[in-house]
């Protein structure tokens, strides 16, 4: 890669789009679907409700011009920007959800919804990204145990899928039935209810922790990175104790959390039945749970996050994707494979400017993947592991030629 100092201008690069997809065979991935129309302008400034509705029309209008429906989504996830009172917090996601339950498939995907600092697009306070299945409803499972949590108001939301031999699981809170925080105050006690709604979709998904490939940790971070990270530690020893080692490719960010009181949630993917091969982790990444580093499952392929040396943004930027490009050769892939990237931008230099770090991030991915690029999906956080300004995660699908992009 070239330094950015010395590329094309930014105002050279590609527009900023309502969404991005790509579709290996039966499975498509939608990414950074923004509160956009069709020539990049933002929609409904300053009203979750309008920016709500703005985002699920173009999560539609993806999944059609790749041939699905939204009843072929099997996971969702949602970030979304709240700055009031922290009393009023759940009350704003239920404002927003009553607009996303007009748009929701019954039964719906597994979801996950996280509280985030800001998007990579001015003015944007909700962004979308999933995974769809051209595959018939009757011919997957649904997975709602028995033991588990439910949401505050009523959502036809699943608490996981299975398809094949792959299983998502949706992000996990330490919640009772009627959507309440367990646990106050202890960070174990919650990691281990989590865990224990992990373990109950697996099971009844037919898998265990061994299957597991993907984990995504939302830790509390309230502006202390100290106690921040010691939070994350904590956490990721109960993860270690319970699940074994050593852990599957892993994600962790600070955020703000819904429900009054949570500390953490986790979502998941596992693979059920087929061999996996893992890289591990390497003395020259800033990486921190010295663990996996990528694993693939078949043609499925999960990049742990990938952090830089610098804290500059910029060639943080280029840092990571060299990192990414990395350890999908170490698993015998590479960019082309690319089907989702997961960019989580710490760095004040981007709260400043988010379309910034967003033109640098995408001119980084066009170096290594060219014009035709892969979707992902950009978020401004409280905080990442070890201090960093950046980390980006990625799903790969390794099938010769057979991606089709927008």
């Amino acid at each position: 890669m070239s330094d950015l100092s010395t590329a094309v201008p930014l105002s050279a690069l590609l527009p900023l789009q309502p969404y991005r997809y790509r579709r290996f065979g039966q499975q498509l991935f939608v990414g950074g679907v923004l509160p956009l129309d069709a020539a990049g302008t933002l929609i409904g400034a300053g009203d979750i409700e309008a920016q709500t509705h703005a985002v699920f029309r173009n999560l539609k209008a993806a999944l059609e011009a790749a041939g699905l429906r939204m009843a072929d989504l099997v996971r969702l996830n949602t970030y979304y920007v709240y700055e009031g009172e922290e009393a009023d917090a759940t009350v704003y996601w239920e404002k927003m959800t009553r607009v996303r339950l007009q748009y929701f498939p019954d039964p719906g995907p597994a979801a996950t919804a996280v509280r985030v600092q800001g998007m990579g697009c001015s003015g944007a306070l909700i962004q979308l990204e999933a995974e769809a299945l051209a595959v018939p409803v009757a011919q997957r499972q649904r997975i709602m145990p028995v033991k588990s949590w439910d949401w505050s108001i009523p959502v036809p939301l699943s608490q996981g899928w299975r398809s094949g031999s792959q299983v998502w699981v949706g992000g996990q809170v330490s919640a009772d039935r009627a959507g309440k925080a367990i646990s106050l105050g202890d960070l174990r006690g919650q990691t281990a209810n989590v865990l224990e709604h992990i373990r109950h979709v697996l099971l009844d998904a037919g898998a265990t922790f061994s299957d597991l490939t993907q984990l995504k940790i939302c830790y509390l971070h309230e502006g202390d990175d100290e106690a921040a990270e010691a939070r994350l530690q904590d956490i990721l020893s109960v993860v270690r104790t319970t699940c074994g080692e050593p852990l599957p490719a892993v994600t962790a960010f600070g955020v703000n959390l819904l429900y009054e009181g949570l500390l953490l949630e986790i979502d998941a993917t596992a693979q059920v039945g087929i061999a996996q091969q893992t890289a591990q982790a390497d003395t020259g990444n800033r990486n921190w749970t010295a663990g996996v580093q990528a694993q693939r499952a078949g043609s499925s392929i999960q990049v742990a996050g990938q952090s830089a040396d610098t804290t500059a943004l910029e060639p943080a930027c280029q840092q990571v994707l060299q990192r990414v490009a990395e350890q999908l050769r170490n698993v015998g892939s590479g960019p082309h494979a690319l089907a989702h990237l997961h960019v989580l931008v710490a760095a004040s230099e981007a709260d400043h400017d988010p379309d910034q770090a967003m033109r640098l991030f995408t001119h980084a991915l066009q170096q290594l993947c060219g014009d035709s690029l892969p979707p992902f999906s950009m978020v401004r956080l409280n905080g990442l592991p070890g201090g960093a300004s950046l980390q980006v995660d990625a799903v790969a699908i390794d099938l010769s030629g057979d991606a089709r992009s927008l």
